[in-house]
């Protein structure tokens, strides 16, 4: 059986969210052939497969769905939880933090979004890799001005990204006009 398709994250193995290697699913009970091995925020099983991800049942089954109660607020959890902007709607933001592979970060992942959606996550990069996508680098600059960051300070910075180490940048497209986006983390 060939692996799940993600919308929010197109290649959980090239990202390193997802490894290859038989193992028996800890939700699902079926043998698998790639193993997810990015953060979970609930319950922690032995092994998980992507399957259960895609279809929500990790979700449901590790005790980190939201919800439920008509009167439950979902969209200030949400909100307040992943930074969404307004014109995002609910659907994009449950589809990202319940049926998505994560990704591991030094702070707390953070999704990008971009023209009304979220944005798909296309993995840590470096400085050198960030050369490539100039908007990229230009929304890093804009983040650490609005920290104060002097621009001697910054470049200085963005020199030192790495994909490997710290610190490092994470790099998502645009599903809709293709710009690519990046955030920045350190340890």
């Amino acid at each position: 059986m060939s692996e799940p398709v993600f919308r929010y994250h197109p290649d959980p193995l090239a990202t390193g969210a997802a490894v290859p290697g038989a193992h028996i699913c800890g939700v699902c009970g079926v043998q698998r052939e790639t193993r997810y091995r990015g953060p979970i925020y609930g319950g922690q099983p032995d092994s998980l497969c992507l399957h259960c991800i895609h279809s929500g049942e990790a979700s449901r089954a590790l005790g980190v769905e939201v919800g439920g109660d008509e009167d439950f607020d979902m969209a200030a959890v949400f909100s307040d939880a992943v930074d969404v902007p307004d014109d995002v709607p609910l659907s994009v933001v449950e589809e990202i933090t319940r049926r998505t592979p994560g990704f591991f970060s030094w702070q707390q992942e953070s999704w990008l979004y971009h023209c009304g959606d979220g944005a798909a996550f296309l993995g840590p990069v470096g400085h050198r890799e960030l050369q490539a996508h100039a908007h990229a680098l230009d929304m890093l600059r804009e983040d650490h001005q609005r920290y104060g960051w002097t621009p001697p300070e910054t470049e200085r910075f963005l020199q030192r990204l790495d994909r490997t180490g710290e610190p490092t940048a994470y790099l998502f497209r645009c599903l809709h006009c293709r710009t690519h986006l990046a955030s920045w983390d350190i340890g």
